[in-house]
């Protein structure tokens, strides 16, 4: 049965008007799969090496599954060294660890690292491991926004093959499964490592994890029919997103515009506390009771991201007296949460103590 993330039911869409000029999609989303800026987001486009996020994964799933190690040592054949494009240096005969290669693949970006991945999972067969990336596209529900057709998102005129195509939507969805796998963004998140027993040093292509506050992870990626694409995550204010570029003309302007949409999204958006238990919502009168009044309280906390220029009202339905004696939990009413002329939340309000009926005694020590 195919699975499907369950993050697209509550999508918000809010345009903003973006300098096309300075890329062909942007996308700017939540880790609760909401939405907040976006342009042409359903337009597909070349990936790049963003396509070895899904190399890195399905090699993840096969460490899971106990297929492979990470302490394997792999072959790397020829037709893995003839690749082309951003490689590493692998001496003749050497023989490399699944975690170095996971490591090139990952911070370096380098293509035959991802490819011997691929031979070595798909038993020689590197076809049969880019049909195993597009199953679990299709198990993520992403069949018709992602589409594979290599394990390194080269060019056709290096691989003979269409090219790894997907939307800024699809990369998104793709960036929050790949936050699933906290060894992979850990090691998507180093600036610089080593591999090869520390003979062979590795620097991060992704520059904004030096720059840039609370970034981390997740893929760059570029060649010249794609442009300069990226999906990175970021976490400030206990608020992680997801950027997505795609098509930028150069590194410098892809950096800026998912700097510069950072900061504005993190001007704009903070999340607030907007139902608590702790606070009454209702004050009802009671009736021949000891006590006069009463007090309703929801029955859960509630916080959510929110921008600042939306508003927030909370319609509340109560009765508005009660004839004592009165249970603890009695539900008393209802209210709903509306966020930007939308309803976010309902819930039921409740006493949380009990008043008793008043007895005539009572009654007398008012009096005196």
């Amino acid at each position: 049965m195919r699975k499907k993330i369950g993050i697209f039911l509550s999508v918000i869409f809010c345009l903003i008007t973006f300098a096309n000029e300075d890329y062909t999609s942007l996308l700017i989303g939540d880790t609760g799969g909401n939405v907040y800026y976006r342009e042409n987001f359903n337009e597909k486009h070349p990936m790049a090496s963003v396509t070895k996020m899904m190399t890195v994964m399905i090699t993840y799933d096969h460490i899971r599954n106990k297929d492979i190690s990470l302490e394997d040592r792999v072959e790397i054949t020829s037709e893995a060294r003839s690749v082309g494009g951003s490689m590493i240096w692998i001496p003749g005969g050497a023989r490399l660890t699944v975690r170095d290669l996971i490591k090139a693949t990952a911070i370096y970006s380098a293509n035959n690292a991802a490819y011997a991945l691929a031979e070595y999972i798909g038993m020689g067969d590197v076809d049969s491991f880019v049909k195993e990336m597009n199953q679990k596209a299709e198990e993520l529900g992403l069949e018709y926004e992602v589409e594979f057709y290599t394990p390194t998102g080269l060019p056709s005129s290096m691989t003979g093959k269409p090219m790894d195509k997907g939307t800024a939507l699809g990369i998104y969805k793709l960036s929050l499964e790949a936050l699933k796998y906290p060894e992979y963004i850990t090691i998507a998140s180093l600036k610089k490592d080593f591999i090869q027993d520390g003979t062979q040093r590795l620097v991060n292509r992704n520059k904004l994890l030096s720059k840039e506050k609370g970034i981390f992870g997740i893929k760059t990626g570029h060649h010249s029919k794609a442009g300069y694409n990226i999906s990175v995550a970021a976490k400030r204010d206990g608020i992680t997103t997801i950027v997505v570029v795609f098509g930028s003309p150069d590194e410098e302007t892809r950096d800026k515009v998912v700097t510069e949409h950072l900061d504005k999204f993190y001007d704009e958006y903070h999340v607030e506390k907007l139902i608590e238990m702790s606070k009454p919502m209702v004050e009802v009168d009671v009736e021949g009771g000891k006590k006069d009044t009463i007090y309703g309280y929801p029955e859960e906390d509630f916080e959510q991201l929110i921008s600042r220029n939306w508003g927030v009202e909370i319609r509340k339905t109560y009765i508005k007296s009660i004839e004592a004696p009165v249970t603890k939990e009695r539900v008393l009413g209802s209210y709903q949460l509306i966020i930007n002329g939308k309803q976010v939340k309902e819930g039921k309000i409740y006493t949380v103590e009990s008043v008793e009926k008043e007895r005539f005694l009572d009654k007398v020590k008012k009096i005196f």
